[in-house]
């Protein structure tokens, strides 16, 4: 996982599990507000690529890399949760009772927690970081599914990678070429 998001899960559990005991304002609980919206999509994205990882591994032709679309659509999806659950008692009783599962929680509803919203963009910057890196497997996946490389690297060359000569090497099946691209990285 990403140190940014695995600095704001601790951010949140120092926050929820110490610093609220203590300290009880607006302060504490828009740094958890903001520490969640930062890594909920990162989360969400990486539970849905596990999924689609065991998908492929059954034989379902999918590649279960990040896309910025699914970087997108998690983002939003985080960002309407959020919003419903600070502005509807309905949709914080079922979140209450959800997290309830696992430990006691409580909501409240505060329309100014709608202040931290802008924290997703750090979501969309870590996503954007692992787009820009090409994780080992895509390759294989783009061969096993025989697809053109170029276009199922369009979200990595669209965040700063340099996907021309990779392209080439897979649409070639030159595994040492696409070794040393990946090195390179």
């Amino acid at each position: 996982m990403h140190p940014v998001a695995l600095a704001c899960v601790l951010l949140l559990v120092i926050n929820d599990w110490v610093l609220k005991r203590h300290w009880h304002g607006g302060l504490v609980g828009k740094l958890s507000d903001i520490a969640g919206l930062a890594f909920a999509p990162v989360v969400l994205t990486a539970a849905i690529g596990l999924v689609l990882a065991l998908a492929a591994r059954l034989g379902a032709r999918v590649d279960p890399s990040l896309t910025r679309r699914r970087l997108v659509l998690c983002i939003a999806a985080t960002g309407a949760g959020f919003a419903a659950v600070k502005l509807s008692p309905e949709a914080a009783d079922l979140m209450v009772r959800a997290l309830s599962l696992v430990r006691p929680a409580e909501v409240y509803l505060d329309r100014t927690d709608l202040l931290t919203l802008p924290a997703l963009a750090i979501a969309y910057w870590i996503g954007r970081d692992e787009l820009r890196r090409i994780p080992l497997g895509k390759p294989a996946a783009i061969h096993r599914l025989g697809r053109p490389a170029q276009a199922e690297l369009l979200d990595s060359y669209a965040c700063g990678a340099d996907t021309r000569e990779l392209a080439e090497a897979i649409d070639a099946w030159d595994v040492p070429r696409i070794d040393a691209s990946l090195a390179r990285r």
